[in-house]
């Protein structure tokens, strides 16, 4: 248990800041007794600070703190100390710091300084103490913690203030916050709160995932309903292409035949088209020739020879521009490897500058270096280096022996430095001796001059006693005689009351009250017995009115029993008897009836949610098809312009075979349109006609025939030719259309109508069952009803039972009243008892008034015998007290003239003492003197020495700088670096100069052969003239010979055989065709839906992982619900068990303390308010009178206040302060009679010797009573006490 140790205060209240007053605190009672305004409270509100940090009520702006007007001082700090022991037996240490400060204007300001709490561990000698906090917020949490009780019970009960103490009776809303503090009840209801708000957000999050889990249970069937639809196209598929396969070659050879046949239909089409074009080329050609022979200079030669001559011709020229290319090249190349010698050349360049100014560098350091070595060695005598240029082996040695040089200097410094701390050290020891010597005797002269002074103040304190003693001789011959007189009428009064006989009237008075009581006991006794007679028939008219209402309470039971059992069933009514066995019966019937029912049920909702699913399904089956027919006639229709895809296909090969026949067409007609034209202009005449042509008719020819050249020219070939590619690849996109008809086909006309045919028989069969499945569930209601009404009847059943026995029990008791009133007899009524027991009453009543009237008299005349002998006590003490001061005045007589003797004495040796501290002066002065003196020149030395020091580590320092840039240069290689740069750079102008020759030669190349190329041009000319000329000659016998060749009757008759048989035949094709097309369909489709698969990736696992989660979420929260009803139940079960503790403990204490009647006892009221969730509780002090309860607050005088008060705090400590041993009373006697203070002061002393055992067991009482001190002092259980005076100082040792 933690217990207190000490407490120190400065500067709080009454206690200034110049001082610290410390108090102890024992075990088991600490009393501290003072008057008003001594500081007692002034401790337990230091107390209360200490370990809660609370100043007292109404302490705002500093009055907490000593007033630093009292102290004549602009700022007061404060502290509060506190030693004591926590709950597990560490000694602590808080210390609290305060400070005011007077404002320049009016008022106060107040700060809280730096805050202390740490272990004190006292088993350790000069141990440390371990800091825990600093700061007032963490201090005011962990101390609470240490003493092992909470704040509120720091504050309410154990350190309760004076002003405070009245807290049980306050107001309901003060009270309740007290209570709640002490039972930590808000905090526990704040945590099962937080901990069904956790539920209700872990509720909402469950709901969400839920339909998360829905959500994915959804998908997951859709996934199932994909890969089933999968499975099956794949079947469709394997079918299919085994289909596929039997018919594919029959195919493969309708197709090859088509090919062929199209191809030989084609051939004889061309053939005339063919013929025409070369007709017109035969004429294109001829105009050409007779064109080109206008400016033609024929060679002689045959054609060979002047194809060679043109061809060895071209292969020269082509061979010289070959050369140029090659040349070209080879410039560019010089060029390009110029441009990259001069890039290369200039970072040389620059390169080789850097390393010039490195190399120069080098050479300023090694020449700064030499020069170096050379002063350094002549200043410091560093001999053999004054040769040059020193090598690098002489400089290391030189920088060795430097180093040696410099710490024989530092060995000099430190050598005077050690001499000076040396002579230093033997100075102030001798020093010390002299000064040792001159405070013993300066010493002993200030305490002769004290003893002189203290002698002197002495004597004339004695001095003014001796004035105040010199009336004692006449002021005892007074006292005695008044002595004498009060002793004779002492004798006096003790005679009188022993002729008044005052104790032998009184114990005949009591013993005839004592007769008369054992008469009025006889009296009672027999009203009592007449009273037990009537209460026997009371019983016994009430035992059989109770027989008779239970019988009815029956009757009416058996007969709702009854209606719930017609109900049921028809059979007869059920007796009493038979009533528990026919419920049994119904009850087993109806069970087995209920299971039967049930499986009904649970079948016909299987069957309907089975339905539902397989309807459910069809429908999303349904809907994608829809979906899927949508996109295809979105595909088909965006694709396609015309009407259908049969139309665009034949309006395709339409646009083709066009194409075709103009391409034929417009084969050679720009010649024959440009050979018309030409002869058209030289002879007007029309070629095609045989007409001549007038000039307006020329005109109009000429026109048409350029336009029918622009017709047939090349770029019109071009755009035809480009036209054709187009619609041969349209009609290639439009044939792969057809799987995508075909599919869409499929689904209008084949697989929607299934799909809807199966839903309609779906919907149409879905009633039935959900029919069956309500008639079930009404069917399984009606019986769940029936149970209920069962259960209803065996509640009937155990009330019957119980009623039953219950009028057994009754009759029992009405036979055993009856046979107690035929046994009892009396003569007496009750009136006649009650009138004898009125007179004993009155008589006893008188004699009680005697009886109080003798005791008063008895008292009276003891009173004044006792103010009698009192009178005389006093005047003997009085008479002791001046025959003492009489002994005493002799004795300061003679002091005085023994101080005055001492006084001479320490004048004449404190002249003495003054001659020898003037002779001990002189060496003193003398030896500072020569210390100074040495010094000085010990000074001078040692600053010599460090100013060579400087000046030789600043050379040092130097020359290893400069040293270490001329190793730096000699380890990076940099002079072997430029010698290889300055290499570089005449290779490289070598470079430059043979590549800038190779680039003027190749330019030199390029220009001879550009020459010869240029004067080819006219040679070649007439080469190709000669050629071009006999090549269109033999191109036009060819053609002619080639016209006649072809048989255009067999071309006739291969067309009409096509034109016949080839669409048939192609008929044939498309529809098998169509057939391998739906394979292709099917795996589109199945493309598709794999790719719709492909969203629903992980789906199991991601359903399985959901349904975990959510599985964990509802039991977690089963588990909450689980805990908040825990701790619901642990919260009422712990604040009943202490409250009924705290009654307890208080019922115990006011029966034992309270000296009164009209009270017979008291305890605290708690009244639950608000439902499970939100439950509180309202706190309310209620007194007991006759098992009547009545608030107290209001009720009661203000001692029964304090009182009560007290024994609250008692029994709080008692509950709530297990761990901490400590309670502090402040004036708890405060308006209480004498009774209930000595009742007080007893339970107190049994409450220390029931627990002085414990040796943390600490009461701290404050108080000013002092008969309640004497009270508590005589019963032994306090050995001293504190008494409490202003401006005390009690120091710590």
């Amino acid at each position: 248990m933690a217990h207190l140790n000490k407490l120190a205060i400065r500067g709080i209240r009454s206690f200034d800041d110049k001082g610290v007053a410390v108090i102890e605190f024992f075990s088991p009672v600490t009393v501290i007794v003072g008057h008003n305004g001594s500081g007692k409270t002034t401790i337990i509100e230091c107390l209360k600070y200490a370990t809660t940090g609370d100043q007292p009520p109404n302490t705002r702006g500093g009055a907490f703190i000593h007033d630093p007007k009292m102290a004549n001082e602009k700022e007061v700090r404060a502290q509060v100390k506190l030693r004591f022991y926590a709950a597990n037996g560490t000694r602590m240490l808080a210390t609290r710091n305060l400070s005011v400060t007077v404002k320049k204007t009016t008022g106060f300001t107040m700060k809280t300084l730096e805050n202390i709490l740490a272990v004190d561990d006292q088993n350790v000698k000069n141990a440390k103490r371990a800091v825990i906090s600093t700061k007032c917020a963490e201090m005011d949490i962990e101390i609470p913690q240490l003493l092992g009780v909470s704040k509120a019970v720091l504050e309410n009960v154990i350190f309760c203030h004076q002003e405070d103490s009245y807290w049980p009776l306050a107001e309901p809303a003060a009270l309740k916050k007290k209570f709640d503090d002490i039972f930590e009840a808000t905090r526990y209801t704040k945590a099962l709160e937080n901990i069904k708000g956790l539920r209700k957000d872990r509720v909402a999050d469950l709901k969400a995932e839920n339909e998360r889990l829905q959500s994915l249970s959804r998908e997951k069937s859709h996934a199932d309903k994909l890969k089933e639809r999968i499975s099956q196209l794949n079947t469709t598929i394997a079918e299919k292409e085994v289909e596929y396969e039997e018919t594919k070659k029959e195919y493969e050879a309708i197709v090859e035949a088509n090919q062929k046949f199209y191809d030989y239909a084609t051939k004889f089409r061309e053939l005339y088209m063919k013929i025409e074009a070369l007709d017109e080329r035969k004429k294109r050609l001829q105009a050409d020739l007779d064109e080109a022979k206008l400016n033609l200079q024929e060679i002689v030669g045959t054609d060979e020879d002047l194809e060679t001559r043109l061809r060895h011709f071209d292969d020269h020229i082509n061979g010289q521009k070959q050369r140029k290319r090659i040349e070209d090249t080879k410039k560019q190349d010089f060029e390009d490897e110029l441009a990259s010698l001069r890039k290369q050349h200039t970072e040389l360049v620059a390169q080789h500058g850097g390393l010039v100014a490195e190399s120069e560098a080098q050479d300023q350091r090694l020449s700064e270096r030499e020069h170096l070595i050379h002063e350094i060695g002549e200043k410091y005598g560093i001999k053999g280096f004054h040769v040059s240029p020193l090598e690098r082996e002489q400089v290391v040695e030189f920088l060795s022996r430097l180093n040696e040089t410099k710490n024989k200097h530092r060995m000099e410094l430190e050598k005077l430095q050690g001499d000076l701390r040396a002579q230093t050290e033997e100075y102030t020891r001798k020093q010390r001796a002299l000064d040792n010597e001159l405070s013993k005797h300066k010493l002993e002269r200030g305490n002769l001059s004290k003893q002189a002074n203290e002698r002197q103040h002495s004597i004339k304190k004695d001095e003014l006693k001796l004035e105040s003693l010199l009336t004692i001789p006449s002021q005892l011959k007074t006292l005695q005689g008044d002595m004498d007189e009060k002793k004779a009428r002492l004798n006096k009064h003790k005679n009188d009351m022993g002729s008044a006989r005052y104790d032998a009237r009184l114990t005949e008075v009591v013993g005839k009250a004592k007769g008369l009581e054992e008469q009025r006991e006889l009296l009672n006794s027999e009203l009592r017995t007449l009273g037990l007679q009537s209460d026997v028939r009371a019983k016994l008219n009430l035992a059989k009115e109770d027989i008779k209402n239970k019988g009815a309470d029956i009757l009416n039971t058996l007969e709702l029993a009854n209606v719930k059992i017609r109900k049921i069933t028809n059979c007869k009514d059920a007796t009493v008897e038979t009533l528990e066995r026919e419920v049994n019966r119904l009850s087993t019937d109806c069970e087995q009836k209920h299971e039967e029912l049930e499986r009904l049920a649970t079948t016909a909702n299987n069957n309907v949610s089975k339905a539902d699913a397989t309807l459910s399904n069809a429908k999303a089956q349904l809907k994608l098809k829809k979906d899927e027919l949508k996109a295809l006639d979105r595909r088909l229709k965006n694709e396609i312009e015309a009407e259908s895809l049969e139309a665009a296909l034949t309006e395709a090969r339409s646009e083709v075979g066009h194409r075709k026949e103009l391409e034929g067409n417009l084969a050679g007609g720009s010649s024959i349109y440009e050979n018309f034209l030409r002869i058209g202009r030289q002879q007007r005449l029309c070629k095609a006609c045989n007409r001549h042509l007038s000039d307006e008719e020329l005109v109009i020819f000429e026109t048409y025939m350029q336009d029918m050249m622009k017709k047939a020219s090349p770029k019109t070939i071009a755009d035809n030719k480009s036209e054709l590619a187009d619609w041969e690849t349209e009609l290639e996109r439009l044939q792969n259309l057809r799987p995508v008809e075909a599919a869409r086909d499929q689904l209008k006309n084949k697989d929607l109508p299934a799909m809807e045919k199966e839903i309609k028989k779906l919907e149409e069969s879905y009633p039935e069952l959900t029919h069956d499945a309500e008639e079930a569930v009404d069917n399984l209601d009606t019986v769940k009803r029936e149970l209920k009404d069962i259960g209803v009847l065996k509640e009937h059943v155990k009330t019957i039972s119980r009623l039953r026995g219950e009028v057994a029990r009754a009759t029992d008791d009405a036979v055993n009243y009856e046979t107690d009133l035929q046994a009892s007899g009396s003569i007496k009524t009750a009136d006649d008892v009650q009138r004898e027991l009125d007179g004993v009453t009155t008589d006893l009543r008188s004699l009680e008034r005697e009886k109080t009237q003798i005791t008063a008299e008895r008292d009276r005349q003891k009173e004044a015998l006792r103010l009698i002998e009192n009178t005389i006590h006093e005047m003997e003490m009085k008479e002791k007290d001046l025959i003492n001061e009489s002994k005493e005045k002799d004795k300061i007589e003679k002091s005085i003239a023994d101080m005055k003797e001492e006084i001479t004495t320490f004048t004449a040796r404190t002249k003495d003492l003054e001659v020898k501290i003037s002779d001990a002066r002189a060496p003193i002065n003398a030896l500072e003197e020569e210390r100074r003196k040495s010094q000085n020149d010990l000074n001078g030395r040692i600053l010599q020495a460090q100013h060579a020091a400087q000046e030789f580590n600043s050379s040092a320092d130097k020359l290893a700088l400069i040293n270490k840039g001329v190793e730096r240069y000699v380890k990076d290689r940099r002079g072997r670096q430029l010698t290889e740069c300055a290499q570089n750079i005449q290779h490289s102008d070598a470079e430059i100069k043979r590549v800038s020759e190779e680039i003027e030669a190749a330019r030199t190349s390029i220009a001879a052969i550009d020459k010869e190329i240029n004067a080819s041009g006219a040679s070649v000319a007439n080469y190709r003239d000669n050629i071009r000329v006999r090549k269109l000659a033999k191109e036009i016998t060819e053609t002619q010979a080639e016209m006649d060749s072809y048989d255009m009757d067999e071309a006739a008759k291969a067309k009409r055989n096509f034109e016949e048989k080839y669409p048939k035949a192609k008929e044939k094709e498309n529809k098998l065709h169509t057939e391998a097309s739906e394979v292709s369909s099917h795996q589109s489709q199945l493309k598709a839906l794999e790719v719709d698969l492909k969203e629903f990736k992980n789906i199991n696992k991601k359903y399985t992982e959901q349904l975990i989660r959510v599985k964990m979420s509802d039991m977690a929260n089963s588990d909450l619900e689980k805990y908040a009803k825990a701790l619901d139940n642990a919260i009422m079960k712990y604040h009943g068990l202490k409250m009924e503790e705290v009654n307890d403990t208080m019922k115990h204490l006011w029966n034992k303390t309270y000296q009164g009647t009209d009270i017979d006892g008291i305890k605290i009221r708690s009244d639950v308010e608000g439902g499970a969730s939100k439950r509180s509780y309202n706190y309310r002090v209620v007194m007991t009178k006759d098992q009547v309860e009545m608030d107290m607050r209001g009720r009661c005088s203000a001692g029964q206040k304090m009182l009560a008060s007290i024994i609250i705090r008692l029994a709080l400590s008692d509950s709530f302060g297990q761990n901490c041993g400590i309670l502090a009373l402040d004036e708890p006697t405060n308006a209480l009679d004498t009774e209930n203070i000595d009742a007080l002061a007893a339970s107190l002393v049994d409450i220390i010797n029931e627990r002085k055992s414990h040796s943390n067991f600490q009461l701290i009482i404050i108080t000013h009573d002092e008969n309640f001190l004497r009270k508590l002092g005589q019963s032994d259980v306090m050995e001293h006490y504190w008494c409490a005076v202003l401006l005390i100082e009690w120091m710590l040792s």
